[in-house]
């Protein structure tokens, strides 16, 4: 690997003096002079570890992701990431946090009816404010967060738009908040809290964007050429394999094959397979084991599913 990436794809967190030695200034036209810096992000990530399994089960990296991912944080740009279902797109997001130590994912899954004013504040009661998933992160901080934009192909046609003029700006305002010295606001995170001053959120560098989409329709062209690309591909039999040492290391040797083998023939993505491990483990397949057709026949179950809600 290049020696200035920092972004290994392993999913094993970084020593934290060594991410702050090698942390990559951004580009001089993407430093905003957002301040004073807010608390560092909450430690505990309960959602990493159940999308992606418990810390210390090292995934083997993927080059064009490692590359991707590093390109995107040294160029501060979004990191668009297409592919089929099953492939493990939102989870690279979650990847990234954990190894780079930037505190749990901030999450805006999109809608036909999703707005950017949702992502950025709203209402948190009688005068009072909370920071979407997107304001939380344009907060300044020493280190940015991650905002998983998920599935943006769902959105109305304008978002990807407005969402480049926001990173672009590195900033919004929150007109109730206008000409106030300093409020206290709710954070995306459950109890968090943060002072905006002056009704204006101003980051120190952008956050690292990543975005996701299903191909159900084309993103605009300025808003693609914006971003670094990046297509994960299906699923390989290696790729389950490591999934299930993450998630079921005492599952059967000949069970996992038996399944490596159906998601072979039927690839399908993570989804079924990973739901049919679990039901091993829960000893409600026991069938496989033994050749007994109600296994088989709950497999069936499962990979028609993933037919039916496939691209």
């Amino acid at each position: 690997m290049d020696s200035w990436w920092l972004y290994r794809g392993t999913g094993i967190p970084l020593d934290p003096a060594e991410r702050d030695r090698r942390w990559p200034a951004p580009p001089p036209w993407r430093i905003y002079c957002g301040g004073p810096d807010e608390p560092p992000a909450p430690p505990r990530d309960e959602t990493a570890t159940r999308v992606l399994g418990a810390t210390g089960t090292p995934w083997v990296p993927d080059p064009d992701e490692v590359a991707g991912v590093n390109t995107a944080l040294q160029l501060r740009r979004p990191l668009l990431v297409g592919g089929e279902p099953g492939t493990g797109k939102s989870a690279l997001a979650h990847r990234i946090a954990r190894e780079l130590g930037l505190g749990p994912v901030l999450r805006w899954p999109l809608t036909g009816a999703s707005t950017l004013a949702e992502a950025l504040y709203g209402p948190a009661g009688p005068g009072t404010v909370r920071l979407g998933p997107l304001g939380t992160a344009l907060l300044p901080r020493r280190l940015p967060r991650v905002v998983l934009v998920d599935d943006l192909d769902r959105g109305g046609f304008d978002l990807p738009d407005e969402l480049l003029a926001v990173l672009h700006d590195g900033e919004f305002t929150i007109p109730g908040l206008l000409g106030s010295d300093s409020a206290l606001v709710h954070t995306w995170e459950p109890g968090g809290t943060a002072t905006v001053r002056g009704g204006l959120v101003r980051c120190h560098e952008p956050p690292l964007v990543v975005v996701t989409t299903g191909g159900e329709r084309d993103l605009p062209p300025a808003f693609v050429r914006h971003c670094v690309r990046l297509e994960l591909s299906p699923m390989t039999r290696e790729r389950l394999a490591e999934l299930a040492r993450a998630r079921f290391p005492d599952v059967p040797a000949e069970v996992l094959d038996a399944l490596l083998d159906r998601a072979e023939r039927e690839p399908a993505g993570a989804g079924p397979f990973l739901d049919a491990l679990h039901l091993v483990n829960t000893g409600a397949l026991d069938a496989i084991r033994e050749g007994e057709g109600g296994g088989s026949a709950a497999l069936d179950t499962l990979w028609r599913r993933a037919a039916l809600e496939g691209p």
